[in-house]
């Protein structure tokens, strides 16, 4: 349902629960970097583009990108400590900060294991892929020549899955599609939209615990500046603390859109002392 009401029912700083997660705005883009903070040995270090955040063997970093061109965060794995990379997974700006934490998250738990414990056998393992848990959740599959997508249910978001063969390196210089992509827009062509993509050799449940999110139907909070003003019509929200009033949770503002992202200075001062890293 969607919920509406005329302007200036609510202060802009107001708390709401929203639903979708992948119309609800950036969020606190801290929670992306909490479970690297709360992670023993992950080392950080300002770069001049952001911030770098490099696992305890160097064999993954992950970047907080602000002032990049696309802004978001970047994801990688290599072959060896800061050499060859092997997979690399990226999240724009606008990017629902649960999304890209349920991926850094599930990483940082994962790597230590080398992945293993999450693969076929392991003590995690989860046997549904990416597409096989959206379809659990309703999401609609169309299958074309090049991709096999799934849509929302309400048609905003969707996640899709590129078809036939891949040239690993050009996926990887960023040069070609990459295997996997999510992302979630309400004017499909001609709207801002945040996205996020995942080459081929992404460790699948990674993948799939950023799938998890994308459809989860939990809502999340954000205060009433921080959705996108072109979303307010196609979320549903409720007042935090204010139970389930219908009059309440009807009630929108137009108010320009304002984001809660961190400044580099605070989020590097927030994490521990740094483990062994290398800035790239």
């Amino acid at each position: 349902m969607t919920a509406t009401s005329p302007s200036g029912d609510l202060a802009p700083d107001t708390d709401l629960l929203v639903r979708p997660v992948y119309l609800a705005g950036r969020g606190d883009t801290a929670t992306v970097y909490n479970a690297l903070r709360d992670t023993q040995g992950w080392g950080k270090a300002i770069t001049a583009t952001g911030l770098m955040f490099t696992s305890p063997r160097q064999d993954a970093q992950v970047a907080y990108l602000p002032e990049s061109r696309y802004g978001g965060w970047k994801a990688i794995q290599y072959r060896e400590p800061l050499g060859t990379p092997l997979w690399w997974a990226s999240f724009s700006r606008n990017t629902p900060a649960e999304i890209t934490s349920a991926f850094t998250t599930a990483l940082a738990e994962g790597l230590p294991s080398n992945h293993r414990d999450f693969l076929h056998d392991g003590p995690r393992h989860r046997p549904s892929s990416p597409s096989e848990a959206l379809a659990d959740r309703a999401w609609q599959t169309d299958d074309t020549a090049m991709y096999l997508y799934q849509h929302s249910p309400d048609g905003h978001a969707y996640f899709g899955l590129r078809k036939g063969h891949l040239d690993d390196y050009m996926e990887l210089e960023g040069e070609g599609p990459a295997q996997w992509t999510m992302y979630g827009c309400v004017d499909h062509v001609n709207g801002e939209r945040w996205h996020a993509d995942f080459t081929s050799a992404t460790p699948l449940y990674l993948v799939r615990e950023a799938a998890l999110a994308l459809s989860s139907t939990e809502p999340v909070e954000r205060p009433l500046s921080g959705i996108p003003e072109r979303n307010l019509p196609y979320v549903t929200v409720t007042p935090v603390g204010t139970g389930t009033d219908p009059r309440r949770s009807a009630a929108l503002a137009r108010t320009p859109n304002t984001s809660q992202t961190p400044s580099i200075a605070s989020a590097a001062a927030d994490l521990p002392a740094p483990g062994p890293s290398r800035r790239r």
